[in-house]
């Protein structure tokens, strides 16, 4: 399929005919339409008549009804499969063409809404699972993020067409989210300075084949003007990013053609004249207290707390994390969590950024019954089964852009005995260079592409390893395989790991310490001609390792 004139279908004023596409199927669509209908969350996928639909869920909170909904729908429309994305997404695939337009009445009718999920849009903006009930978050943030997103789409039929690229955007205030930060197009960590709640605001993170980390746009905005710091951020992009091509528009791009002092001077002038214009007064939150640490863990569960069973601030209440297998669902299940949140939570599912799902304010004493309740269903609170966290995309079983199989390869991964040792770590694989899957953040990460091995081209992946974002650091790519020996490889890694780590040294210090080149060269002499050391030859987006970015580390 040809590649849609981007800057000319949004000249064009990107319009979409799904009463055309209900009554005659897709065959009529330029690829510009098929990128005008990316802009409602609409996506060809790999194969004929058939696409995926992105539904938006601002901060990842979605209501038990509205997940409902959504199973149901998606066994109707979407063969039974429903796959939650990093950005707290969740997708309908193989969705008829010509039920199209009803699927989107229909999550309308539900309260639901796929507008700007793709395309050059402000993406699902991501919120911390845990704003407002975490011991380690100083207050709700949540309501400022679908502030933004509520403010931000609803000009999307003007943003859309003006917006060089898409813009992620996420809220909170954990240490996971500072990490984050660095990895957004725009990010807000929440910050409680002088007993005034506000934020540190980020600008121009993005991973991908050309990964860059954000700088810092200001120490504190309080919350009040958080909602203008976003539509000022927007406008400077829209002012000064690449409109006319593409492939530079991200905002990285934009911050290094004009400097980073320019951009920051930029943004402030921008935000000072939005400062003065009427916004509405953001939703009042609780500025929470430090959490009595003891009194919150007192209180513990039958199994104690873990990774997956966390305190709440409130002593008596939990957070539990639901893992689902690369992030894949179906109606059964995703029903079956919705009545355990009913029953035993607040009513709400919390889509999570690691493909899995959050219950909060469940009472300790019920912790129990829910993983009761999941057992049968073969699915457990996270950490608490001996497989791998591993993050995938759809990859090229129906992504129009994926290469490798990236799901297949998770499934194989999941059984890795090496894995099955370490299930802590986090295993990131994309079918592509894009990184939806965030390959050049996780501990091991793999990126599909093709690769010459063996006088043979295959599909493969690159292996990333050495990311921590806790002191600005992403994966640096050590080489490629086939897609059948990945498994293989990542049992490699993590036994050069295991035998050189000093103590309880985290991989990616490991790594650090001795060098990409010392697993490279272990690689080498354990899969010999079934690894290759560096990026494939032909593939010149895919950094060397020498191009480590280098930032401050967020406080």
């Amino acid at each position: 399929m040809a590649a849609p004139n981007i800057p000319a279908a949004k000249a064009a004023g990107l319009p979409v005919d799904l009463d055309r596409l209900a009554a005659e199927g897709d065959g009529w669509l330029t690829p510009e339409d098929r990128y005008s209908l990316k802009t409602w969350g609409v996506c060809t996928q790999l194969q004929d008549h058939v696409f995926m639909v992105r539904v938006r869920i601002p901060g990842g909170v979605l209501p038990t009804a509205q997940a409902r909904a959504i199973a149901r729908l998606g066994a109707r429309h979407g063969s039974d499969w429903l796959h939650l994305t990093t950005r707290q997404n969740i997708e309908l695939h193989w969705v008829a063409d010509r039920a199209v337009r009803d699927l989107l009445g229909e999550l309308e009718q539900a309260g639901l809404s796929t507008r700007s999920a793709c395309g050059h849009t402000l993406r699902n903006v991501m919120c911390s699972e845990d704003a407002g009930v975490a011991l380690d978050e100083p207050f709700d943030c949540l309501p400022d993020a679908v502030a933004a997103s509520d403010a931000i789409v609803a000009r999307s039929a003007e943003l859309n067409c003006t917006l060089p690229s898409r813009i992620n955007m996420a809220f909170g205030g954990s240490p996971r989210c500072r990490e984050d930060a660095l990895i957004n197009d725009a990010a807000f960590v929440s910050e409680v300075v002088d007993g005034v709640p506000g934020y540190r605001v980020f600008a121009g993170g993005s991973l991908g084949k050309a990964p860059s980390l954000a700088i810092e746009l200001s120490e504190f905005v309080p919350r009040t003007d958080a909602l203008a710091a976003a539509l000022a951020l927007a406008e400077v992009f829209v002012a000064h990013g690449d409109l006319a091509t593409p492939t530079k528009g991200r905002m990285k791009f934009c911050i290094e053609a004009m400097g980073a002092d320019a951009f920051r001077a930029a943004w402030a002038a921008a935000f000072a004249v939005e400062r003065e214009k009427p916004h509405p007064d953001p939703v009042p939150v609780d500025l929470l207290a430090p959490g009595d640490r003891a009194a919150a863990i007192r209180r513990r569960p039958a199994g104690g707390w873990s990774s997956g069973v966390r305190p709440q601030r409130v002593p008596g209440l939990a957070s539990v994390t639901i893992a689902l297998p690369l992030g894949d669902t179906n109606r059964s299940e995703l029903e079956l969590i919705a009545d355990l949140a009913d029953r035993h939570g607040d009513g709400h599912l919390i889509l999570g950024r690691d493909q899995d799902v959050v219950l909060r304010n469940v009472p300790v004493d019920e912790v129990a019954a829910i993983r009761a309740a999941l057992a049968p269903r073969g699915l457990s609170f996270l950490g608490e089964s001996a497989e791998a966290a591993i993050r995938a995309c759809t990859g090229s079983s129906v992504c129009a852009l994926g290469i490798s199989p990236a799901p297949d390869s998770g499934r194989m991964l999941l059984a890795t005995p090496g894995l099955r040792r370490n299930s802590s770590l986090r295993v990131h694989v994309s079918g592509c260079p894009n990184s939806c899957a965030q390959h050049q953040a996780g501990d091991i990460g793999l990126s599909g592409t093709k690769v010459r091995m063996g006088g043979a081209t295959r599909l493969g992946y690159h292996l990333y390893l050495g990311a921590d974002l806790s002191v600005g650091r992403v994966g640096e790519v050590v080489g490629r395989m086939a897609a059948d020996d990945a498994p293989a490889v990542v049992d490699a890694v993590i036994g050069t790991w295991e035998a050189h780590r000093h103590g309880s040294e985290p991989l990616s210090a490991t790594v650090a310490r001795l060098g990409i080149e010392a697993f490279a060269a272990t690689l080498e002499a354990v899969l010999e001609d079934r690894w290759a050391t560096g990026p494939e030859p032909s593939d010149t987006d895919v950094p060397v390792p020498s191009a480590r970015p280098a930032v401050p580390a967020v406080a």
